[in-house]
């Protein structure tokens, strides 16, 4: 594979860019469509690596879907799945962990599968959640293959572990309608990522199954029916995090379009943070704009459990930033595509920022004088690979080992890091 090197960046940039669809929102919206009773309309969805094993599982497992340019249709299987073959996953654990509760839902048994990294990644707490509740579904020691379908689960009380990932109770909410008994589902503390169970929540409500909540962590699913429908993908913070942080980097401006700045996206908080860290952050209904000019980062101490997607931007943020910064409680970052905790340490530590794994958080001391060039190294983690490049156009000399991950979940990436502005060394301006 063949590194690519970031081009640095001598003025301001001044640029403004549409965010990809939501990953998460199409993950579900494509999951409520599949279990609903008619066809419905995925608007703007997400359209990258990650989704499109989603979409294909789908399609094996029974729903007839339809790609077509700038909306996914959804044929939902009102009644039983029929399930069976192969579904082969590839590194997407949000299409494994929401396809393995609808396998459940199959009448003939389906294998799951996926890559080398992907059967190193969580899985064993989901099986046993949904055998708990009738389900025939077998992992393989714990991990890949994971075989499901053959005996619906009846549904009922639950309670989950939710300390290592929030999707498996995403999962399980998910398919919760078409459980003969419901679910009475309760998460034990702590619970980590919450706000993309409120996500989960928002989209289920969307298709016409409201979820009763006694408390915070106790959810109450009643048997009954998603509703098709015309559904549009809002646009995806976690992607557009990488752009916003550039001018706070860089300087100049940038505006992302597409973005509702009262989302309830988990990284539709970096606005805040950019703010409070020294940026000037403007919102309009559906475009958050970011003026890095003259900003002087401050250090920042920062709560990411909820939003462990913003961890690598906010890492990358932390470079540049004026004394020592601490990222807390993100110690389910072992488990995403790379073990992210040490993969951004390694990475800062490579590009002259001293940064170390403190327990569950990373320390990190930012100073931009002593900051050089070297080899980004991803492990095929796409958000390595995006927030190390935005660091990239303030440092001569930072390549990226492997370019083509992004399109786990934005294929458009490099076209846009080369919308931003700003001029090339040597460029007159």
């Amino acid at each position: 594979m063949e590194s690519r090197r970031i081009r640095r960046v001598f003025a301001p940039l001044d640029a403004a860019l549409r965010a990809p669809g939501s990953k998460s929102m199409t993950h579900r919206a494509l999951v409520a469509a599949a279990l609903a009773d008619g066809r419905s309309r995925i608007i703007a969805p997400l359209d990258a690596d990650d989704t499109r094993r989603t979409l294909a599982g789908l399609a094996a497992l029974g729903a007839r879907v339809e790609a077509t340019p700038g909306a996914w249709i959804v044929d939902g299987c009102p009644t039983v799945l029929p399930g069976g073959g192969v579904l082969a996953l590839g590194d997407s654990g949000t299409s494994l962990r929401l396809l393995v509760a609808v396998a459940a839902l199959g009448r003939e048994p389906t294998t799951l599968d996926g890559s080398p990294r992907l059967r190193e990644r969580p899985i064993h707490d989901l099986v046993q959640a949904l055998a708990r509740l009738g389900a025939s579904v077998h992992d393989t020691n714990g991990a890949l293959p994971v075989r499901a379908g053959g005996t619906p689960p009846r549904g009922g009380a639950l309670t989950l572990r939710a300390d290592r990932t929030s999707q498996f109770a995403s999962a399980l909410l998910l398919i919760g309608p078409r459980l003969a008994e419901g679910l009475a589902l309760t998460l034990a503390p702590p619970a980590v990522s919450l706000p993309y169970v409120e996500l989960t929540l928002g989209v289920m409500s969307e298709f016409g199954v409201p979820v009763e909540r006694p408390a915070e962590l106790e959810f109450l699913v009643r048997p009954g029916r998603y509703l098709p429908r015309r559904y549009r993908v809002e646009g995806d913070h976690s992607s557009a995090s990488y752009f916003l942080a550039a001018p706070a980097i860089a300087g100049g401006r940038v505006r992302v379009e597409g973005l509702f700045p009262d989302s309830l996206q988990p990284d539709a908080r970096l606005g805040q943070v950019l703010g409070d860290a020294g940026c000037r952050v403007l919102r309009g209904p559906d475009w958050i704009e970011v003026d890095g000019t003259g900003a002087t980062l401050s250090a920042f101490d920062l709560d990411l459990g909820p939003a462990p997607d913003l961890v690598p931007t906010v890492a990358v943020l932390a470079m540049f930033a004026d004394g020592r910064s601490r990222l807390l409680n993100i110690g389910h970052l072992r488990d995403k595509e790379s073990d992210r905790l040490e993969m951004i340490a390694g990475n800062l530590r490579r590009l002259g920022c001293e940064a170390q794994v403190v327990g569950d958080g990373l320390e990190i001391v930012g100073q931009r004088a002593g900051l050089h060039g070297g080899l980004v190294t991803t492990a095929g983690d796409h958000r390595l690979a995006m927030a190390f490049a935005i660091a990239g156009l303030a440092i001569d000399g930072v390549d990226v080992d492997d370019p083509a991950c992004v399109s786990k979940s934005n294929p458009e990436f490099w076209s846009q890091l080369d919308s931003l502005g700003g001029k090339p060394a040597g460029q007159n301006w």
